[in-house]
Protein backbone atom coordinates (compact mmCIF):
# COMPACT_ATOMS: atom_id res chain seq x y z
CA UNK A 1 0.00 0.00 0.00
CA UNK A 2 1.40 3.31 -0.77
CA UNK A 3 2.83 5.18 2.12
CA UNK A 4 0.80 7.97 1.86
CA UNK A 5 -2.62 5.85 2.31
CA UNK A 6 -3.06 5.05 6.24
CA UNK A 7 -4.79 1.59 6.69
CA UNK A 8 -8.21 2.26 9.15
CA UNK A 9 -9.92 -0.43 8.81
CA UNK A 10 -9.62 -3.93 7.18
CA UNK A 11 -11.46 -7.72 6.96
CA UNK A 12 -12.67 -9.90 3.99
CA UNK A 13 -15.51 -7.62 2.65
CA UNK A 14 -13.73 -4.20 2.70
CA UNK A 15 -10.26 -2.09 3.51
CA UNK A 16 -10.88 1.46 4.53
CA UNK A 17 -7.99 3.43 4.10
CA UNK A 18 -7.29 7.59 4.88
CA UNK A 19 -5.24 9.32 2.08
CA UNK A 20 -3.36 12.78 3.15
CA UNK A 21 -0.93 14.71 0.90
CA UNK A 22 0.57 17.41 2.04
CA UNK A 23 1.55 20.51 -0.44
CA UNK A 24 3.64 19.79 -3.04
CA UNK A 25 3.08 15.66 -2.99
CA UNK A 26 1.95 13.06 -5.23
CA UNK A 27 1.11 9.47 -5.54
CA UNK A 28 1.02 7.29 -7.95
CA UNK A 29 -1.45 3.92 -7.05
CA UNK A 30 -2.72 0.53 -8.57
CA UNK A 31 -5.91 -0.12 -7.54
CA UNK A 32 -5.86 -3.95 -6.27
CA UNK A 33 -9.72 -3.67 -5.76
CA UNK A 34 -12.57 -1.56 -7.33
CA UNK A 35 -12.09 1.59 -5.31
CA UNK A 36 -14.50 4.63 -3.74
CA UNK A 37 -12.18 7.60 -3.32
CA UNK A 38 -14.39 10.04 -1.44
CA UNK A 39 -12.69 13.81 -1.25
CA UNK A 40 -12.71 15.35 2.55
CA UNK A 41 -13.11 18.74 2.03
CA UNK A 42 -12.16 20.94 -0.87
CA UNK A 43 -9.58 20.15 -2.31
CA UNK A 44 -6.99 21.54 -4.69
CA UNK A 45 -5.47 18.94 -7.72
CA UNK A 46 -2.58 19.32 -9.82
CA UNK A 47 -3.34 18.22 -13.43
CA UNK A 48 -2.49 18.44 -17.16
CA UNK A 49 -3.52 21.29 -19.39
CA UNK A 50 -5.50 18.20 -21.02
CA UNK A 51 -7.32 17.43 -17.88
CA UNK A 52 -5.34 14.57 -17.03
CA UNK A 53 -3.84 14.31 -13.55
CA UNK A 54 -0.17 15.13 -13.17
CA UNK A 55 1.80 11.75 -12.46
CA UNK A 56 4.93 11.01 -10.22
CA UNK A 57 7.54 11.62 -11.79
CA UNK A 58 6.69 15.86 -12.39
CA UNK A 59 7.91 15.48 -16.23
CA UNK A 60 5.40 18.12 -17.42
CA UNK A 61 6.52 21.88 -17.57
CA UNK A 62 4.91 24.76 -15.16
CA UNK A 63 2.69 26.00 -18.73
CA UNK A 64 1.50 22.44 -19.03
CA UNK A 65 -0.18 21.98 -15.94
CA UNK A 66 -3.22 23.90 -14.35
CA UNK A 67 -5.45 23.19 -10.67
CA UNK A 68 -8.73 21.89 -10.45
CA UNK A 69 -10.54 22.12 -7.63
CA UNK A 70 -12.24 19.54 -6.22
CA UNK A 71 -15.37 19.66 -3.90
CA UNK A 72 -15.92 18.28 -1.06
CA UNK A 73 -17.83 14.97 -0.81
CA UNK A 74 -16.63 14.15 -4.42
CA UNK A 75 -16.87 10.50 -5.19
CA UNK A 76 -14.95 8.99 -7.94
CA UNK A 77 -15.19 4.99 -8.25
CA UNK A 78 -12.18 3.02 -9.62
CA UNK A 79 -12.06 -0.18 -11.23
CA UNK A 80 -9.26 -2.81 -10.02
CA UNK A 81 -5.80 -2.17 -11.46
CA UNK A 82 -7.06 1.47 -12.39
CA UNK A 83 -3.81 3.61 -12.37
CA UNK A 84 -4.55 6.13 -9.99
CA UNK A 85 -2.37 9.57 -10.13
CA UNK A 86 -2.70 12.41 -7.58
CA UNK A 87 -0.71 15.55 -7.41
CA UNK A 88 -1.69 18.35 -4.47
CA UNK A 89 -1.71 21.58 -6.40
CA UNK A 90 -3.52 23.52 -3.16
CA UNK A 91 -1.56 24.78 0.04
CA UNK A 92 -3.67 22.73 2.71
CA UNK A 93 -3.56 19.10 2.73
CA UNK A 94 -5.43 17.20 0.41
CA UNK A 95 -7.53 13.92 2.01
CA UNK A 96 -9.79 11.07 0.69
CA UNK A 97 -11.23 8.61 2.18
CA UNK A 98 -10.49 5.02 0.28
CA UNK A 99 -13.17 1.55 0.15
CA UNK A 100 -11.48 -0.74 -0.92
CA UNK A 101 -14.32 -3.61 -2.06
CA UNK A 102 -12.64 -6.61 -2.40
CA UNK A 103 -15.28 -9.59 -2.92
CA UNK A 104 -18.09 -9.37 -5.84
CA UNK A 105 -22.04 -8.47 -5.04
CA UNK A 106 -23.38 -11.05 -2.87
CA UNK A 107 -26.42 -10.44 -4.41
CA UNK A 108 -28.22 -9.51 -8.12
CA UNK A 109 -29.21 -6.12 -8.68
CA UNK A 110 -32.86 -7.46 -8.50
CA UNK A 111 -32.63 -8.91 -5.42
CA UNK A 112 -30.66 -5.91 -3.83
CA UNK A 113 -33.95 -3.86 -5.14
CA UNK A 114 -36.36 -6.81 -3.83
CA UNK A 115 -34.35 -6.46 -0.43
CA UNK A 116 -34.46 -2.77 -0.48
CA UNK A 117 -38.03 -2.00 -1.09
CA UNK A 118 -39.46 -4.88 1.48
CA UNK A 119 -37.72 -3.08 4.35
CA UNK A 120 -40.50 -1.72 7.03
CA UNK A 121 -38.89 1.94 7.34
CA UNK A 122 -36.61 4.30 5.20
CA UNK A 123 -33.83 2.79 3.43
CA UNK A 124 -32.24 5.93 3.36
CA UNK A 125 -29.56 5.66 5.68
CA UNK A 126 -27.58 8.57 5.52
CA UNK A 127 -28.97 12.25 4.50
CA UNK A 128 -27.47 11.89 0.76
CA UNK A 129 -27.11 9.29 -1.38
CA UNK A 130 -23.66 10.62 -3.38
CA UNK A 131 -22.81 7.33 -5.85
CA UNK A 132 -24.35 3.59 -6.21
CA UNK A 133 -23.27 1.09 -9.11
CA UNK A 134 -23.67 -2.77 -8.54
CA UNK A 135 -21.16 -2.95 -5.94
CA UNK A 136 -22.20 -0.59 -3.27
CA UNK A 137 -24.72 2.63 -2.22
CA UNK A 138 -22.49 5.09 -1.07
CA UNK A 139 -24.41 7.40 1.54
CA UNK A 140 -22.79 11.09 3.29
CA UNK A 141 -24.17 11.45 6.26
CA UNK A 142 -24.09 15.09 7.68
CA UNK A 143 -26.17 16.60 10.43
CA UNK A 144 -25.66 20.15 11.82
CA UNK A 145 -24.95 20.65 15.17
CA UNK A 146 -27.54 19.05 16.99
CA UNK A 147 -29.66 18.43 14.26
CA UNK A 148 -31.67 15.31 13.34
CA UNK A 149 -35.27 13.89 13.64
CA UNK A 150 -35.15 10.13 16.44
CA UNK A 151 -38.76 10.32 15.28
CA UNK A 152 -37.82 8.70 11.57
CA UNK A 153 -35.99 6.08 11.30
CA UNK A 154 -33.71 4.61 8.93
CA UNK A 155 -34.12 0.81 7.90
CA UNK A 156 -30.57 -1.10 7.64
CA UNK A 157 -30.55 -3.72 5.09
CA UNK A 158 -26.89 -4.43 3.94
CA UNK A 159 -23.75 -4.66 5.17
CA UNK A 160 -22.02 -1.74 5.79
CA UNK A 161 -19.33 0.22 6.96
CA UNK A 162 -19.00 4.19 7.98
CA UNK A 163 -16.06 6.20 8.88
CA UNK A 164 -15.75 9.48 10.96
CA UNK A 165 -13.94 12.41 8.88
CA UNK A 166 -14.15 14.64 12.46
CA UNK A 167 -15.08 14.62 15.82
CA UNK A 168 -19.00 13.12 16.32
CA UNK A 169 -21.41 11.75 18.65
CA UNK A 170 -24.77 9.99 17.18
CA UNK A 171 -27.81 9.52 19.45
CA UNK A 172 -29.52 6.41 18.77
CA UNK A 173 -33.51 6.20 18.99
CA UNK A 174 -35.22 3.05 18.72
CA UNK A 175 -37.33 2.27 15.53
CA UNK A 176 -40.34 3.81 17.80
CA UNK A 177 -38.71 6.58 18.93
CA UNK A 178 -37.65 5.74 22.18
CA UNK A 179 -34.11 6.91 23.29
CA UNK A 180 -31.12 5.36 25.01
CA UNK A 181 -30.77 2.61 22.07
CA UNK A 182 -27.32 3.89 22.19
CA UNK A 183 -24.38 7.02 22.21
CA UNK A 184 -21.61 6.40 20.02
CA UNK A 185 -18.85 9.01 20.38
CA UNK A 186 -16.07 8.86 17.99
CA UNK A 187 -12.67 10.51 16.63
CA UNK A 188 -11.85 11.27 12.93
CA UNK A 189 -11.06 8.30 11.56
CA UNK A 190 -12.91 6.01 14.02
CA UNK A 191 -14.34 3.20 11.22
CA UNK A 192 -17.56 0.54 12.39
CA UNK A 193 -18.58 -2.43 10.34
CA UNK A 194 -21.88 -3.98 10.49
CA UNK A 195 -23.09 -7.05 9.49
CA UNK A 196 -26.72 -7.38 8.87
CA UNK A 197 -28.45 -10.89 8.91
CA UNK A 198 -30.73 -12.42 6.12
CA UNK A 199 -34.28 -10.50 6.52
CA UNK A 200 -32.96 -7.53 7.77
CA UNK A 201 -35.57 -5.86 5.88
CA UNK A 202 -38.62 -6.77 8.36
CA UNK A 203 -36.60 -6.95 11.85
CA UNK A 204 -37.42 -3.69 13.32
CA UNK A 205 -33.83 -4.39 15.56
CA UNK A 206 -32.28 -3.12 12.36
CA UNK A 207 -33.90 0.41 11.84
CA UNK A 208 -33.04 3.16 14.16
CA UNK A 209 -33.43 6.97 14.38
CA UNK A 210 -30.02 9.33 15.14
CA UNK A 211 -29.63 13.05 16.59
CA UNK A 212 -26.31 14.62 16.85
CA UNK A 213 -25.08 14.62 20.04
CA UNK A 214 -22.82 17.60 20.05
CA UNK A 215 -24.76 21.12 20.22
CA UNK A 216 -21.96 22.91 18.63
CA UNK A 217 -20.25 21.04 15.65
CA UNK A 218 -21.60 19.09 13.23
CA UNK A 219 -21.58 15.42 12.61
CA UNK A 220 -19.56 14.32 9.47
CA UNK A 221 -19.79 10.45 8.43
CA UNK A 222 -19.34 8.64 5.80
CA UNK A 223 -20.99 5.27 4.86
CA UNK A 224 -20.76 2.64 2.27
CA UNK A 225 -23.44 -0.07 2.23
CA UNK A 226 -22.70 -3.26 0.24
CA UNK A 227 -24.64 -5.42 -2.20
Amino acid sequence: MTSALRLLFDNNRVRVSDLRLNEGESIRHTMEYPTIRWQVDDGIQLVKANGEAQENDHSSTSSELSTQLIPDKTVVFEDAETICDISNGGRSILRQIWFEIKQEPRRSEAETRRILNSAIYSTDVGTQLLFENRYCRVWDFYLEAGGGDPSEPHHHVLDYVFVYVAKGRLLGYTHDGKPGLFDSINDDCDVSWFDLPDGAEKMVDCAHGGKNGYDDIPMREYLVELK
